[in-house]
């Protein structure tokens, strides 16, 4: 995915697209990865299970970034109604990349 008002973000995304995928995120896992990130489709995800903090950041149809958080391990996120995927990132990358509410990621051709 890249800014297309900022070229120098871009993240490899690898997407859950598997009804198992989707269950599984980051299941096992101790961390994203530094320019990775793991995109759902949905308005809603959780680190139950999970034993690393990761940034959680909403996106419309269009890829408006709607709202991030920094969700701590056993935690339900916010339910964000116009969401269509959660973009799931190592705590803090969100901050590091630049990433802000209002701005958009695309995906590459």
């Amino acid at each position: 995915m890249k800014d297309p008002e900022n070229p120098e973000i871009s993240l490899e995304v690898y997407e859950a697209a598997t009804p198992l995928e989707r269950a599984h995120g980051l299941l096992g896992t101790t961390e994203v990865g530094e320019g990775r990130g793991l995109l759902l489709r949905g308005r809603q995800v959780h680190t139950i299970g999970m034993s690393f903090t990761i940034d959680a950041v909403h996106l419309g149809a269009d890829g408006r970034i709607l709202r991030i958080r920094t969700l701590k391990p056993w935690r339900l996120g916010p339910m964000v109604l116009k969401a269509r995927w959660v973009l799931e990132l190592d705590a803090g990358a969100a901050a590091r990349l630049g990433l802000r509410t209002g701005g958009f990621l695309v995906r590459e051709p």
